[in-house]
């Protein structure tokens, strides 16, 4: 299992270059379309994970089936998901927006999602 590191993005060339793969929590606005391009140029994956909308366990699975492009067999629990992560690439950078919100809304839950990422 690839080993997930917690940052914070800053969009500019020099700290996405030294950025490992893992989770990004946004903190403030990124523009994620320069973060992808910039990803792209280093041919690092990407993924958008929003849970601006989240309130518990069902919605954040649909939110990482969402982000994650998972197959329709994804059992929607954390110990599918964690299967699932299996397959990400280690240099994957996901950038999960909304995290705060999912943090008032379902401490537990956001608690579990970092510690599964």
């Amino acid at each position: 299992m690839p080993a997930w590191h917690h940052a914070y993005v800053r969009a500019g060339e020099q700290q996405l270059a030294a950025l490992p793969g893992g989770v990004v929590p946004v903190a403030h606005a990124v523009d994620v379309a320069t973060l992808e391009a910039h990803c792209d140029a280093r041919g690092r994956p990407m993924v958008v994970l929003d849970t601006h909308a989240v309130g518990d366990t069902a919605g954040f699975m649909g939110a990482v089936t969402e982000a994650f492009s998972l197959p329709g067999w994804f059992g929607r629990s954390w110990d599918a998901f964690l299967q699932c992560l299996r397959d990400v690439p280690p240099s994957t950078v996901l950038v999960w927006d909304g995290w705060t919100d999912m943090a008032r809304a379902t401490p537990r839950d956001t608690e579990v999602a970092i510690e599964v990422l």
